[in-house]
């Protein structure tokens, strides 16, 4: 899929992060999923735009963006959570940090990264940060997840061919794959290895239940009605672990909630 030329903040080593930007109010900073853009957020933008800076960075790797320094899960999280978090930090003043999926992993990580005030409230759109279930120790939950998603990982890795339906199938529900446009599904196969690193990096995150514990913003973690029960569990462990959380049902909803739902995406960022 091209990528249109966008702004870019220039990180270390030479890397850009590139980044979409529309709207004018209050600094939104909109963390997308993997695979994807910062474009993940189109549907939602619109619906904000009116009140709101929205700023979606695309990921490193992603979009217009340069890859990190090391393609390895170690680390992964924390090393794109240092470049959100420099995005914020350019930014100038405090900001809502906004994650769906994966990017509420990396949300996480770059406010844990922050200075204090620098980001006023964190909403969560299904998080799949499995270390909340490590720290809290729900291994009924944890297994079946880590088992999956590891044998998966394994044969994307190994370039198996449309084995992203697994992930995607696992998120989205049973046959979502085979019923996404050629383009898309096309796209999500190319992503398939690179997305392996991604989910690898959920399971061999380090922080700590007192890293958590350092964030006191309000936060909130929403969940789509009809997703996997392993969302639920890690919303509640995150809520065990965030000294100011709470979680949220999207009725309805599952992990593709940016497309299906974006007008409820969009109250519940902008509530």
């Amino acid at each position: 899929m091209p990528t249109l030329d966008l702004p870019t903040l220039d990180l270390p080593n030479g890397r850009k992060l590139a980044y979409r930007e529309d709207g004018s109010g209050p600094p939104l900073v909109m963390v997308h999923g993997s695979p994807g853009e910062g474009r993940s957020w189109g549907r939602v933008v619109p619906h904000l735009k009116e009140r709101f800076r929205t700023i979606c960075p695309d990921l490193p790797g992603y979009g217009g963006s340069d890859r990190l320094e090391d393609d390895v899960p170690a680390g992964r999280m924390a090393a794109m959570g240092t470049a959100v978090a420099r995005l914020v930090d350019s930014l100038g003043e405090p900001v809502h940090l906004i994650g769906h999926s994966f990017g509420g992993n990396i949300a996480l990580q770059a406010a844990m990264q922050l200075q204090a005030g620098a980001v006023e409230r964190i909403v969560l759109f299904e998080p799949v940060y499995f270390r909340a279930l490590q720290l809290t120790a729900d291994d009924t939950a944890l297994k079946p997840a880590a088992a999956h998603f590891e044998d998966y990982a394994r044969r994307a890795t190994a370039g198996e061919p449309e084995v992203v339906r697994l992930m995607i199938d696992y998120w989205f529900g049973d046959g979502a794959f085979g019923r996404m446009p050629d383009p898309v599904r096309g796209y999500l196969s190319a992503a398939a290895a690179r997305n392996a690193i991604d989910v690898r990096s959920c399971f061999v995150c380090t922080s700590t239940a007192a890293d958590l514990a350092s964030l006191k913003q309000p936060v909130t973690i929403v969940d789509g009605g009809t997703s996997q029960e392993v969302v639920r569990s890690i919303a509640r462990a995150l809520v065990t672990l965030l000294p100011n959380a709470r979680t949220e049902g999207l009725a309805g909803a599952n992990h593709g909630m940016l497309d299906t739902h974006p007008e409820a995406v969009a109250r519940l960022i902008a509530t």
